[in-house]
């Protein structure tokens, strides 16, 4: 137990050391990019020569990013990076789940949100998931994204991408819609559903016998 856990904690400061890189590569790179922007708004101007005559210049500052465009950016990514690396330190968390009363660790989705104690359809521990029932294996599956939209999902987004509509929220689906929409898929379709949401929550479990 003890070299396990000094093996996850290992594995949690290489993650963090990673994002630190990481974080100082994004931050050097928006340097870069000012850098370029002042670089070629001088060209423009030498452009014009010595004995064009004098005008006012009227440059459309629209078109070159600002600082606080800069930290915005390097922030907006920063808090990517914070998902992406608090992720996976709940992947490698939850990868060391053997009992059945082990809580399983929620990861967050590709928005940034975490399920709660209030959202019913999340397993709390392994047994739970084991046991899942369809339904609520599905609004997990939606939840993170490891299903394609259905018919009426995507025309909603296709209507908020041609400015149709400005929110793209999508409301949760009633039981009565997803079963029937698991008319559409046999048991092994489910159980590689069940499959494909253990290893993007990486835990150990799996339905079949010939799945990794």
């Amino acid at each position: 137990m003890t070299s396990e856990l000094e093996t996850l904690k290992k594995q949690i400061a290489d993650l963090h050391e990673l994002v630190k890189k990481q974080s100082l590569i994004i931050t050097k790179t928006g340097q870069n990019v000012l850098q370029l922007q002042l670089e070629k708004q001088r060209a423009d101007v030498n452009k014009l020569g010595p004995t064009q005559p004098k005008v006012p210049i009227d440059f459309d500052s629209t078109d070159f990013a600002s600082d606080q465009d800069l930290v915005d950016l390097v922030a907006e990514l920063q808090g990517e990076l914070n998902i992406v690396d608090e992720r996976a330190i709940r992947r490698t968390a939850n990868s060391t789940k053997t009992k059945a009363t082990d809580i399983i660790a929620p990861l967050p989705n590709a928005d940034g949100e975490t399920p709660t104690v209030k959202d019913s359809f999340f397993p709390i521990t392994l047994k739970d998931f084991i046991s899942i029932s369809d339904v609520n294996l599905v609004r997990v599956a939606k939840f993170y994204e490891r299903l394609p939209p259905t018919v009426e999902e995507q025309q909603r987004i296709d209507n908020y991408l041609e400015g149709k509509v400005q929110d793209l929220s999508i409301s949760q689906p009633s039981d009565e819609s997803i079963l029937k929409e698991l008319q559409d898929y046999s048991k092994d379709e489910v159980d590689d559903m069940f499959n494909d949401v253990a290893r993007y929550l990486g835990l150990t479990s799996r339905r079949g016998t010939e799945t990794w």
